[in-house]
């Protein structure tokens, strides 16, 4: 045993080195996955990854810390491996972090000014370790270490100023400054190329947007580019450039290395890196442990890997392409050009902002649709909520872990949202007041209920709907027939509201607790059930038809295609009343179908902050704006919300 602890005290610093550089090379390649990979195992080790390299870095240098003032004794890390303390610049720059992934939540961009902090600390404590240790009676090490210092100082201040740029509460609502990469003019030439700079070109008025800034002044100043939208092709594709540029401003180095200041300190750290390099290879290393030099050449080699990565990821930005465009360098701009269009087109034939759409459904909550593990778990919870009085909360958080699911986001879902977006459009600007109601022929007795019903909690109004729907589509169309692709979209889309609603209630214009309003809806469909004592398919079934009249709902394809819409109205509903700020912190875990939805009526012009906007229903004495209403026209009496 003694023998073990006395050969980890002597290896201790070399495996949390080599330790702290693994965790870095993780970071970088799983922080350019983390938007289009929805894997809790994967999302976990990235947030393991990214919360321990802080960790192991800084306790490195407390390790070498300790150990300085025992530089010289027997059997010491200074006697024993003194290179070590010339690996402290290097957990600097591993502290620096990658420039794929800065900040793992949006919440860390506010929290910049205590990195900025931790970077002072820190910084003074690896200069207080490698000065005393080293000295001017190790000069082979000293020159090559002040080099390192420096490009660690730069590393570690550009993310410190990373999280800066990526706090929306920084945005400025201005256009970019003189200083960053300005956007190519359009050309209307090839479509990708449109498309990419229309991207740039607008990249500023959606980082507003995301930030919930007041863009009618800013859309004025962009007016010729913005009007160029409904005129573009591939949308879709320019919707996911778009989103996928603002993740990276949010999350990424991105938005400091279209800096040209941030650009003299990044070549200015790789050629103190290299001159450092070039240093240690020729100074005198006789009296070093080939454990030792093989430890720093690898810190040497992998990191100028590493930055040989970022430097050909930089390269196949819509940012650089536009910045070599926009100063005519046209055979480097073709270059970048012939790498950037196969990332493209890769994009456009992989879905992703978003690539998957959580499912959730109100029978599983109910108990009636539960895999086994599921069942036994919520069994032990019943037994333990008996016990320690577990809240209702406690047992919704375990019901959203069991029964929510992810399903792939196929085409004809972004098709159908799109589509039905630009009908909405078109109905509000084809004239004076566009066509504010729909007229839902199969489905008007059923809303005209549900409105009197649950009017003023949109919560309710997704519960009873999603109950509706899934009644209807298991006693209807079951077993599938030809309409099963229609069933499967009402399904998807009605499973998705009501994720959005137990999932993220913030991203929806939702008043009270969800639990609440899920438990109201149970016990409505208990009281149905048999005995009145358990939640049936048979009891939800009596409970829509006594108060939402199910029975008259006819199965057929227009009955469908309603539903449909429906819920698509909704959807765009609840994307007009949402929050940027919302938005921008989903894209963290891969985005929503609604950030989509939201992002599209933006550059259209629609929602709570422009003219054109959605309502549930007719609100008296609303004046002005263009509006869309989701229920129908009341027939006939008095109207109150």
């Amino acid at each position: 045993m003694e023998t073990l602890l006395q050969l980890w005290n002597e290896w201790e610093i070399h495996l949390l080195v080599l330790l702290s550089f693994t965790l870095q090379i993780f970071l970088f390649f799983a922080g350019s996955l983390r938007p289009r990979n929805t894997n809790t195992f994967v999302r976990l080790s990235i947030w393991l990854a990214y919360l321990g390299a802080d960790i192991v870095a800084v306790y490195a240098l407390g390790f070498l810390s300790r150990q300085q003032d025992n530089i010289t004794g027997k059997g010491t890390l200074g006697e024993t491996h003194p290179l070590a303390f010339f690996w402290a610049p290097f957990l600097l720059v591993h502290l620096g972090g990658q420039d794929t992934i800065t900040a793992f939540a949006i919440e860390d961009n506010n929290l910049w000014l205590r990195h900025l902090l931790n970077l002072t600390a820190h910084v003074m404590l690896a200069s207080y370790v490698f000065w005393k240790s080293t000295g001017w009676h190790n000069l082979h090490l000293l020159v090559p270490g002040i080099f390192m210092f420096v490009s660690g100082i730069i590393k570690y201040g550009e993310r410190t100023y990373a999280l800066k740029c990526g706090s929306l509460k920084n945005t400025e609502g201005l256009p970019p400054r003189g200083n960053e990469m300005q956007p190519p003019e359009l050309n209307r030439g090839d479509m990708y190329a449109d498309i990419i700079g229309f991207a740039l070109r607008s990249a500023p008025v959606v980082r507003n947007f995301f930030a919930g800034c007041n863009l009618v002044q800013f859309m004025a100043a962009n007016a010729d580019y913005m009007c160029m939208f409904g005129e573009l092709d591939g949308r879709q594709l320019l919707l996911k450039i778009e989103i996928g540029m603002i993740y990276d401003d949010l999350y990424s180095k991105a938005m400091v290395l279209r800096k040209r200041i941030c650009l003299i300190f990044r070549c200015l750290s790789q050629v103190s890196a290299i001159v450092a390099f070039v240093l240690f290879i020729v100074s005198n290393k006789h009296m070093h442990s080939g454990a030792d030099i093989a430890v720093t050449y690898v810190l040497f080699i992998g990191g100028f890997l590493v930055e040989f990565c970022a430097v050909a990821l930089v390269i196949m930005s819509p940012w650089t392409w536009g910045w070599l465009k926009s100063r005519k360098c046209h055979k480097l701009a073709r270059m970048c050009w012939f790498l950037l269009s196969k990332n493209i087109r890769r994009l456009e034939n992989r879905m992703v902002w978003p690539n998957s759409m959580g499912q959730y459904n109100i029978l599983s909550y109910a108990g009636l649709e539960q895999s086994w593990f599921s069942r036994q778990t919520k069994m032990l919870i019943r037994v333990t909520t008996n016990i320690f009085g577990a809240t209702k909360e406690r047992q919704l958080w375990i019901s959203k872990l069991l029964d929510s699911k992810n399903i792939q986001v196929d085409r004809e879902i972004m098709q159908i949202v799109t589509q039905y977006v630009d009908g909405v459009h078109t109905e509000l600007v084809s004239d004076g007041s566009g066509r504010p109601y729909q007229p839902w022929p199969n489905l008007h007795p059923v809303l005209e209920k549900l409105q009197s019903l649950s009017m003023d909690d949109f919560g309710l109004v997704i519960v009873f709907m999603h109950a509706l729907t899934e009644v209807h589509l298991r006693s209807s169309y079951d077993p599938p027939g030809d309409m099963d692709a229609l069933v499967g979209i009402c399904r998807k889309l009605s499973n998705y509201m009501l994720y959005l609603l137990i999932t993220h209630p913030e991203m929806l214009p939702v008043t009270g607790s969800v639990e609440t309003t899920l438990e109201y809806f149970v016990s409505k469909a208990t009281e149905y059930g048999d005995g009145g004592k358990d939640v049936s398919l048979q009891g939800t079934r009596k409970l829509l038809e006594d108060l939402m009249d199910l029975h008259v709902i006819q199965p057929s394809e227009d009955t469908l295609q309603e539903i449909r819409d429906f819920w698509l109205r909704l959807l765009l509903y609840a994307a007009g009343r949402s929050r940027g700020e919302t938005h921008a912190s989903q894209l963290a875990v891969g985005g929503e179908l609604l950030t989509y939805a939201w992002l599209l009526m933006a550059h259209l012009e629609m929602g709570d902050s422009w003219p054109r906007r959605i309502e549930l229903g007719h609100a008296t004495g609303t004046m002005g704006p263009d509006i869309a209403y989701v229920f129908p026209k009341k027939s006939g009496g008095h109207h109150t919300r």
